[in-house]
């Protein structure tokens, strides 16, 4: 038997455990949306960190919106928001919050390109401002 085997599983689930967790999402606009509809999306989005109940969710939060530097893989999301939360319960809290939910039918969906939604959500070791 591997006697290194355990402690180092054991060491990896620990960390886990403990890790934050980063959610990553992306997407496109439709070609109709204006520069001031974008403006208000990515406040709407950086407004979520500052709402009742999310706020206690939503360690820190940052949007921000593509440069326009072209890719030769394909066209760039139009936008990205990373926010961290202390766990995945906190993650999985904020994924289903009604404040949450109601920004993603109210201020994205009208304005995103259908089928552009990219998203990960991974752990990150917990640093001193998260969790």
């Amino acid at each position: 038997p591997d006697f290194y085997a355990l402690p180092q599983a054991l060491m990896f689930l620990s960390r886990r455990a403990m890790s934050a967790v980063r959610h990553i999402v992306s997407f496109r606009l439709k070609a109709d949306v204006t520069a001031e509809q974008q403006q208000a999306l990515a406040a709407s989005l950086t407004g979520m960190g500052e709402t009742t109940g999310l706020k206690d969710l939503i360690k820190s939060i940052y949007v921000g919106t593509d440069l326009g530097i072209p890719h030769p893989s394909g066209p760039n999301a139009a936008l990205a928001v990373m926010a961290d939360f202390a766990s995945q319960a906190d993650y999985e809290a904020y994924a289903g919050h009604p404040e949450h939910v109601k920004v993603i039918t109210e201020n994205i969906k009208p304005l995103m390109e259908p089928g552009t939604r990219t998203a990960i959500q991974m752990n990150i070791p917990k640093l001193g401002l998260i969790g």
